[in-house]
Formats: structure tokens, sequence, C-alpha cells
């Protein structure tokens, strides 16, 4: 029988204690499962590699039980460069406990640290001797299986001596080999080194920082180069200063002013960078002897140097020099003067007023001198304004002095430093104003007690270049940097910002020999945006900010490269400037935000961590899943939702992580997040877009239908899902799957939503018939009217005017035109009751009366119910189609059919008379109305029909009543009727003396007719004689031309070609005349033209036969038809005076696009 438990061997357990693991499966596989034992193992990397980082976690990972890759063992860190953070280790430790669950057996932060024993070696000598005492260190504390050094090159390159720097070497790796042999221990060292490829290796390419984030953080780009690196600037110096040695140097906007030293003289040199131009020269010895130079101040432009100067022996006063700067084509011109008004004062700082200040005169500038005085005057090449006291620091040292103005407002700050404190002065100024004495009535000090015999301090700002309102200040005093922010608000009373203190352990260097105490002590120091590099007396540091981890360290060989004087920054370019006595180095500054991602990131602030790796991928990754991972832990889990959208996490891990909350907000953000990024993204797959789609429909669904739901939740769930189902992406992806998405919504049980879904995609019939199913007429219309499928109208609406007959006939008029009547006559027929013939007609009157529908089943349809229903209104509806038959829309015989069968009289007279049947018309209107008889009778044209139908009305009003003064009024209203129409109506015993007056007004009437008739007959016998006297006359008329007559048209001699000659004596060529009146014919009198020359054409092309006399007939017949078409009458005469009426143009839209 096997057991089940899973036994292990000791020799594996043995094997187990000889590593300690790093918690990198990929450095753990390179290094042969971890850090061996009894083996030295040196780290090598640049600054900010990560280096530090690894060791400090080592350090906790050496306590581990050995099943988990410890050696339950402890630690000893020796640090040589004081980077050694506990408060990291702590948030180590922490996170080591969360990754192996080690809270279950006891392990705590505070426990673990206590595991780690610190010891801080400053100088070679400090480290051997803790070297050597380590023998009987690890003899009492047999626990201690790591010894960490941080780090041994840092302290060994502090030896200029290469021989007693190898000897120490050696010495350290030999008690190294004993210490590991006699104690099995392991030995970690750090180096800074740069790393040197091997001249018989071929170069490694460097790959593509593509690793995730599950390699190792301490792993970085070999290639990269580092933050800072030192570069020699070349100074062309003048032949007779080859031995010459650098005393002071300053630089602003490339201007570098250096003062130079040989045995003989002493110098001023002004070089400008940009351009090998020859300096500007300037000698000093006149000005400074028994004086020392002090320090050397330099304007923002350039222009203006003020060198203070101190007296070498007591009894002599301080005194200070200026020196103003310009420029020729030539050369540079240098003018120093000495200022007799401040000599008995030594000027200690300068503060220039940017604002001001120009090429000519530094504007308003302050003076901060040895004995807390500060004075405001101004100077230039010829401006010398007195000074002027503003304040006084009580006999303390000024030994920074600044001006600044707020961004976009007149709030001015004067800021001072001294040795045991900083004083702020702040004012509103009037624009106007350039004194700065109102500054100074009120202020804030920010004032340290000095804690260390450090006589001196250093205040420096940062601002971007170009940029005359910093950023960042920093002071360096007896306690270390101290470093803040400047505000920009214009209504605050502070000033200077934040309070970070970077400790320099100036009190530790007391007990320190001469020699080490002056190399670890701060001489200067200036700012960049994330870094203060400070300067000793034989090497330089660069230290971060925002953690204070030294990222930068350079030794200068004083016997190789001169002894440091001093470091400098130009505030309008930012480079900074290192010198030594015979060398200026700039120090290039080379992507130095490259890890502040990962400080922001380590301190949990997420905002900055995220804007600073923002430009790289991978970084930005590591701290977007670090901020999600923040974010659940705490609880804010939509906030951690949407940061997991944007990594790269397992979908279904983070899906996992959410589905066990109550709350499904999370989820359907993250889901929603990670869709979009998919739908953006190139290697989507449909499928997966699908996917996403359909899961979050039902996500959804869920929410909305819960029964527990309250009413505002499921409101708010709703709008959210409706917003969802609006995205491009969602309609087109559902309507490829409508089955799916319909199925889905279906099982939900979500009528109101699937119709929602049906409408979006356009699939309103199965909408529609489901609610016509459930009895949803209401929303059935609703879903109708929402959709644009025409066909829907057609087919739904017989089965809505039923129920809802008003809003149906609303919703058809609203469509307006888009419908086709006749399409829509099954729905229109539907009148079952009173109410929804009402509506029919309403909407029949709208499309005959809004629309102008000519339709004529429609006006049919129309005039049938108008007829039946409503006869008033046909009449009405008759009237306003009109009279011409030509022009009604309806038809007149169906019309006049439908009127007869439901006897609608007047309607009948109105269309029999549309179809000129007049004699049945006025037999109709004589049954009921005999006036509208006697109108109809009035209305044809034809007189003898209108005489025919009123002899009818006579013998319908007449017969049979013998009623004389109804035919006298008849007479009256007809005069087509006479006495002897009316007469054979009465009977044959009337009296005639009735007739009497109406028989005599018959007669004078054809009296006068008569007479008429002769009038005429005599004019027109008078006419007759006199054409036939003037036809006569015209026989015998001739016309004389003469030989230069010319035609009326042409003005050329008439006649060399044929012409036309009328009795009006108008004279035309026959062509002219042509020309100019057959745009004047009729088109029938055109086309017979055209036909007329064409066969004389033909006949005068016929060949010539012996039967010629027929041809020649018919050609004087042709022509005499073309003279009679075109000599009629008189082109001026007569053409001209007829179509004097007409307009000239007819087509105007031909004209128009020619004019175009």
């Amino acid at each position: 029988m096997q057991s089940s438990l899973k036994l292990k061997t000791a020799a594996s357990l043995l094997e187990l204690n000889n590593v300690i693991t790093t918690d990198n499966k990929l450095l753990d596989k390179h290094l042969h499962g971890g850090i061996q034992l009894q083996k030295v193992t040196e780290l090598v990397g640049k600054p900010g590699a990560g280096k530090t980082q690894l060791c400090m976690k080592l350090c906790l990972l050496v306590q581990l039980p050995a099943i988990v890759g410890g050696l339950a063992g402890q630690a000893l860190y020796i640090d040589t460069r004081q980077c050694f953070d506990p408060h990291r280790l702590k948030e180590l430790a922490n996170k080591i406990i969360g990754d192996y669950n080690l809270a279950v057996h006891g392990f705590r932060p505070d426990q673990m640290l206590q595991n780690v024993r610190y010891v801080e070696c400053l100088s070679a000598g400090r480290l051997i001797a803790n070297i050597i005492a380590l023998k009987e260190y690890l003899q009492a504390n047999p626990m201690i299986k790591l010894v960490i050094v941080d780090s041994l090159s840092f302290t060994i390159r502090m030896l200029t001596n290469v021989i007693q720097r190898t000897a120490l070497l050696v010495e350290i790796h030999e008690h190294f080999q004993f210490l590991m042999s006699s104690n099995n221990i392991s030995f970690i060292e750090m180096s800074q080194n740069k790393q040197i490829q091997p001249k018989f290796l071929s170069a490694i390419p460097s790959k593509p920082n593509n690793s995730s984030t599950g390699g190792n953080p301490f792993e970085t780009d070999d290639e990269e180069e580092e933050i800072f690196s030192k570069l020699k600037l070349p100074l062309r110096l003048p032949s007779n200063f080859a031995d010459a040695h650098i005393e002071h140097l300053i630089v602003c906007k490339n201007w570098l002013l250096c003062v130079l030293a040989t045995q003989e003289k002493l110098t001023l040199l002004r070089f400008f960078l940009p351009r090998a131009i020859p300096p500007g020269e300037v000698a000093l010895d006149k000005y400074t002897s028994g004086y020392k130079i002090g320090k050397l101040f330099l304007d923002r432009t350039g222009h203006h140097v003020i060198i203070s100067l101190v007296p070498k022996a007591t009894g002599v006063s301080a005194d200070f020099l200026y020196i103003h700067c310009s420029e020729t084509p030539k050369a540079q011109q240098l003018k120093v003067r000495r200022i007799e008004k401040f000599k008995d004062h030594e000027i200690t700082a300068v503060a220039f007023n940017t604002y001001y200040g120009d090429e000519t005169t530094t504007g308003t500038i302050l003076f901060g001198t040895s004995r807390g005085l500060i004075f405001e005057t101004e100077l230039g090449a010829s401006i010398d304004m007195p000074r002027k006291q503003l304040y006084d620091l009580c006999q303390s040292r000024i030994t920074g002095l600044e001006i600044l103005r707020v961004p976009n407002s007149n709030r001015w700050i004067v800021v001072a430093s001294t040795p045991d404190g900083i004083h702020a002065f702040q004012d509103v100024l009037r624009p106007e104003e350039r004194s700065l004495h109102s500054i100074f009535s009120s202020y804030g000090a920010f004032a340290e007690k000095q804690k260390t015999d450090l006589n001196y301090s250093l205040l420096r700002f940062f601002a971007p270049p170009n940029s005359k309102y910093p950023k960042q200040w920093a002071w360096l005093s007896g306690a270390g940097l101290r470093t803040g922010e400047l505000s920009i608000d214009i209504g605050s009373t502070a000033t200077l910002l934040g309070d970070t203190l970077i400790k320099l352990d100036f009190e530790k260097g007391k007990l320190l020999s001469f020699d080490e105490r002056r190399t670890s002590v701060v001489k200067s120091f200036v700012l960049t945006e994330y870094h203060a590099v400070l300067l000793y007396a034989d090497h330089i540091k660069a230290i971060c900010l925002l953690n204070q981890e030294l990222v930068y360290h350079e030794v200068f060989d004083e016997s190789r490269l001169g002894k440091l004087q001093n470091i400098e920054r130009d505030a309008f370019t930012g480079t900074i400037y290192v010198y030594t006595d015979r060398i200026v180095f700039t120090l290039r500054i080379t992507r130095e935000e490259r890890n502040i991602w990962r400080i922001y990131l380590d301190r949990g602030q997420y905002e900055l961590a995220t804007a600073h790796a923002a430009s790289n991928a991978d970084n930005l990754q590591m701290v977007l899943t670090q901020r999600a991972n923040a974010a659940f832990r705490e609880g804010a889990f939509e906030v951690a939702a949407n940061y997991y959208a944007e990594t790269e996490e397992s979908f279904e891990a983070i899906c996992l992580k959410f589905m066990a909350l109550n709350d499904k907000r999370p989820i359907v953000n993250y889901v929603k997040k990670r869709l979009t990024r998919l739908t953006m993204s190139e290697d989507s797959t449909p499928e997966a877009i699908k996917s996403l789609i359909i899961w979050l429909i039902d996500l959804y669904l869920i929410q909305i239908n819960l029964p527990e739901q309250s009413e505002a939740r499921r409101h708010e769930w709703q709008a959210e899902y409706d917003e969802f189902m609006r995205e491009p992406y969602v309609l087109s992806c559902t309507s490829q799957h409508r089955n799916a998405v319909q199925q889905l919504i279906t099982q939900h049980a979500d009528s109101h939503n699937l119709a929602q879904f049906a409408i979006s995609i356009c699939d309103f019939e199965q909408v529609i018939g489901q609610q016509l199913k459930a009895s949803r007429y209401a929303e059935a219309l609703q879903t109708l009217a929402k959709q644009t499928d025409l066909s829907l109208y057609y087919k739904y609406a017989p089965k809505l005017i039923e129920h809802l007959p008003k809003a149906t006939v609303e919703a058809l008029m609203a469509m307006g035109s888009k419908l086709d009547l006749e399409k829509l006559v099954p729905t229109l027929i539907i009148m079952d009751t009173a109410d929804q013939r009402k509506h029919v007609i309403r909407y029949l009157e709208f499309a005959v009366y809004k629309l102008n529908s000519s339709n004529e089943i429609i006006h049919n349809f129309l005039l049938h119910l108008y007829a039946q229903y409503e006869p008033k209104l046909l009449m009405k509806y008759l009237e306003i189609q009109g009279r011409d038959d030509t022009l009604v829309h309806y038809d007149i015989h169906y019309a006049l059919k439908v009127c007869t069968e439901l006897d609608v009289k007047d309607a009948c007279v109105f269309l029999q008379c549309l179809l000129c049947m007049w004699t049945t018309a006025v037999d109709l209107a004589l049954q009921f109305d005999m006036q509208l008889a006697k109108e109809t009778a009035s209305k044809p044209q034809d007189t003898t029909m209108r005489r025919k139908l009123w002899l009818r009305i006579a013998y319908h009003d007449i017969k049979g009543t013998n009623d004389v003064k109804r035919a006298l009024n008849l007479l009256k209203e007809c005069d087509l009727l006479r006495i002897e129409d009316l007469l054979p109506f009465f009977s044959d015993f009337e009296k005639i003396d009735n007739f009497k007056e109406a028989i005599c007004d018959a007669l004078k009437d054809y009296n006068q007719r008569i007479q008429e008739l002769q009038r005429e007959m005599a004019e027109t016998r008078e006419q007759s004689l006199n054409v036939t006297k003037e036809l006569r006359t015209l026989r015998t008329h001739n016309v004389r031309l003469q030989a230069n007559e010319v035609c009326d048209i042409c003005d050329m001699t008439l006649l060399v070609k044929p012409f036309f000659i009328f009795i009006c004596g108008h004279k035309y060529h026959s062509d002219c005349l042509e020309k100019q009146l057959v745009p004047m014919l009729s088109k029938d009198r055109s086309r017979l033209l055209s036909m007329l020359k064409q066969q004389l054409e033909a006949v005068m092309t016929q060949p010539t036969t012996s039967k010629a006399a027929e041809p020649e007939k018919d050609r004087l017949d042709i022509k005499a038809e073309i003279e009679n078409i075109l000599a009629s009458d008189c082109l001026y005469c007569s053409h001209m005076i007829e179509t004097i009426d007409q307009p000239f143009v007819d087509d105007w839209d031909q004209v128009n696009v020619e004019w175009e």
C-alpha cells in the first residue's frame, strides 16, 4: 500500500540549504537556484538599476524557511553609500509576507527587520576594520547567513593610490574567503562600474524593452545611458593662459565668465559658448591689490558682472567691482569700475531683477551683505543709483538672495537665506512700482537652528530652461538639504511649500579625520528637476529628491584633473558646469525622469506614477496593475475595474475576482472597457467581440429584471443598457447575430427590451405582431410610428384602425405623402362604426386637400362617402373640383351613378352639366328646384341649346296654368325667348289682350332689326364699289427704279440680285427678305416654305426632256407659292407691325444657358 505522504530525503533538504532564492524564477535559473553559500556574488550595474533594492530584498528572503528557498537565517548589511532605507525594507517585508502567506507561520514585518543587522562605513579604513571584526561577530551570531557590502567599489575608489587600492581589495577578499569557509555564509558585494565588453567577445545586441510585468523588476537595459554623464568643455584659452588656474566661474545664457590666475596676473575672460569667437578679457590686478575675490555674480542677460572683494588682512574694508559687458562686431568690451558707495560692505549675495533688467542696465537689484543687510540699487553702463537699505537680518550673513514674481500677477517675493534660516518677503506691488521697499514691511521666516559647525548655507532654485519663475527650492544647511516647491497661487500667503529633508549627516563628520571630513562635507550643489547634484572636495554625487537614493557618483582625480572648485547651472539653458582649477566639465542630463514613475509607484502616488510612465507601455502596465490591485484591496471595486481594464492582466482572472462580488457594477464596467479596447484593436476577432457583447447584455438584463431591485436602480440600469445598445459597434454586432440576442432577451421574459432591440435592428414586423397578439394596440402603433418600413403600415394599419381609429389616422397623416394612398384603401374601407367612418373621411380629406392627391380612387371613395353620409359636403367638394370635366380628379360617370343611386339630386344635376347632359339636368332640376333649372339652362354656350332648355322650362312652368304673368317674367329672364315662342303653350281661347304689350314690343323689335339690316346692306354696297375702283387703279400702277436704288435691309445695290418691290415703296432683296421674314412666320407656314423650297430644288435638278413644258409649269407654280408666302405683305409696313406685341426672346432657359 502506497502512502499519500510526499516525503523528502535529507539530501534534498541539504541541497535546499545551499542557496537563497531571489524570488525571481529567471534569475534563480541563471544563478543555479539562487545566491550560493560560501561564494562571493558581485552585483554590477549602473546607478538606478535596482541593486540596492535586490540586496534589501535578499536580507528578507534569507529569513524564509528552507522549504520555500530561504535559510531561516539573518543578514548583515554594510552600507558605504548611506543608501539603506528601513522604510522601503518594511514595505518589502509586507509584500513578501503576503506573497508567501507567512503570516500564518508567525512572521511579522517588525520581526523580520530585527533580523537584519546594519553597520555604516563611510571610509575605507572603517570598512576594513569592520570586516576584520566580522570573525568574532559571526561566531557570536551564527544565524547570520548573508553579508552584503553596499558598495565595495564606492569606498575603494576614494583611494587615489592604485597600489594601496589593489592591496586593500586583496586583503578584503582574503577575509571573505576565510569567513565563508568557517561560517557557511554568502557574501554579496555591489559595484557601479560601467560594463566593459571584453575584446575577444562579440557584442550582444540589445533587445527591445518589451518584457512583461512578471520579469525581474531590477533588470534594466544595459545599453541605456546614465542619467548624468561628465563631458569636458573645450575652452579656447589664449596662449598666454596655458598655465593659468581657474579660480572662479559663472555661466548664464551661454555667456561663461571665469577668473584665471597666473603667477603674474589675475584676469577675467568672457566666452560665448555657442560660437568659437575670441573671448573678452579684462585684467583685475589693479583692482584686487590687498583683496581676494569672494564670489562672482552674473545677471540673466550675461552682461552685468559683480565681483565681491574680500580683504586679505584685517583693517581693510570690503569692496566690490561692477563690470558692464557689451559686444561690437569686432570684439567684446568689458568696462570695470569700483562702486564706492558699498565700500564698507562685503557683498555675499546678489538678486538680479530678471523682469526689468536688460543689456544696458540691471534694473532694480538687491545686495545681501555679510552683516545681514539688504540694499536696493541699480547699476548700468551710465547709471549709478544711490543705495537704499531695505532690511536688516540682525548680523546674520546672507548666503542667498532671489527676486521672484508670481506668474500673471503683481505679487512679488524676495527670498533670503542665512546659515540658520530662510526668510521670505512678499507683497503685491502696483504695476508702475519698481522699488521693492514695500515688500519688506511684513515677512515670514523659515528658520532652523544651526546644529553643526557648518558655517555656511546655500540657497538654490530650479526653473525649467528659459523660465523666470522656479518650480523648486533647496537649502543646504546644518541639518542637511531641505527641498520643496514654490507657490504659484496669487492669493496665497505661503511662498515656500513643502519641507523634505535629505540628511547629509554633518554631525557624524565631527568624528572623522580631517581628510575624511574634507571629502564628506558638501561644498556646493545645484538642482535639477528630480535630483540634487552635490559637490564634495574630490567627487560629485547626484541624489534623487523623491527617494533620496544615490543615482550618480563621479570621483575627480586631483592629480590628473585638478582640484574641484565649484558647480554652477546656467539658469537660461539648464546646463550644469563643474570645474576644477584646470578643466571645465559639463554634466549632461539624459532622461532623468526615466525611473520617477517607479518611485511614485512605490509611494502609492498613482496619479503621478501614471503621468510619468505614460510614455512607456510596459511601465504604464505595471503602474495600472498595481493601482488596480490597491484599489481592489481597499474595496474601491469600480475604480479597480476601470484600471484593470487598461492592463493586460488575464481577462478570466479579473472576471472571477469581480463575479464573487454582490455588486455587479464593477464587472459590467470592466467588461465594457475591455470591449471598447477590443473594438479599437486591429488584432481583435469578431467572435471575441460577440462574446463580450452577449455577456454584457445578459449582465444588464439580470440587473434590470432582478426581483428585489429598487425602481430607481432598475431605471438606472435600464438607461445604461439603452445607451450601451445604441453604440455603433454594438448595433452592428447584434444585427449580425440577432437570433442569439433575441433568444437571450426572450429567456429573460423582457418584452420591453425585446421590442427595443427589434427597433434598434429594424425588425419591427415581429415586434408589432407580438404586440397585436397581446392586444397592446397603443404600443404597436407607437412601434409602427418609430420605424420607416412603409409596407408595415399597409399590413398593420387595418388592424389598428379597428381599435384606435383616431390615433391610427393621425399616425397615417404624420407620414404625409410618403404613403401610397392606393395601398391604404384596405385600411380605409373599415368603417364599422361612426367613429371609424369619421376618421376615415378625415384622412381622405387630408389626402385631397393637404396632400393635393389626384388619385382617382381616393377621390371616388371620398365622393361616395360624402354622397352616402355627408351630402352637404359633397356639393362643396364638387364645387372645389370645378366645372371643367378635364380637370376634375374623380370619375364623373361613377359619381353620377353613385349620386343617382343615393338620390343626391343637386349633385346629379351638377354632374349631368359636366357631361353636357343639359336636357336631363334641366328636367331633373325642374323636379325639385326651379331656380337650379334656370341656372342650369343658362350654362350652355350654344344659343340654340339654351333656347331649347328655356323652352322646356317655359313649357313646364306655363303649360296647364295659362299664367300670363309667369310667361312675361320668363321673357324678361331669357332674352332668347319671344312671345311667339310662348303662345303655343297657352290654350286656344286665351284672350290676346293680356299679350298686347308683349306683342307690340316684339313688333317694334322686329322693325328695328329690319332697319339695321338695310343700313348694313347699303354700307356693304358702297365698300364694294370702292374696292372695284381701287382695283382698276392698281392695274395701271407702276414704280420707276433708279440704278442706284438699294435694298432697305442690307443697303446694297438692289438690281444685282432678285428683289421685291412693294406698293408702299419698300424694296428688298429676295434672300434678305426671306432671312428677316422666316423667324416671324408661324410653324405651319415655315414648314410649308421649307417643303416648297425642297420641291423647287428637286424640279430644278430634273434632267431636261422633250416634255419640258410640264416641269416649267410646276416650277412657276412652286415659285408663285413661295412668293405668296414671302411677298404677300411688306416687311416693314405689315409683318413688323403685326408682331410688335411679341417678345424678343421666347426661350429664356436657352438664353440663360448661352449667357452662362
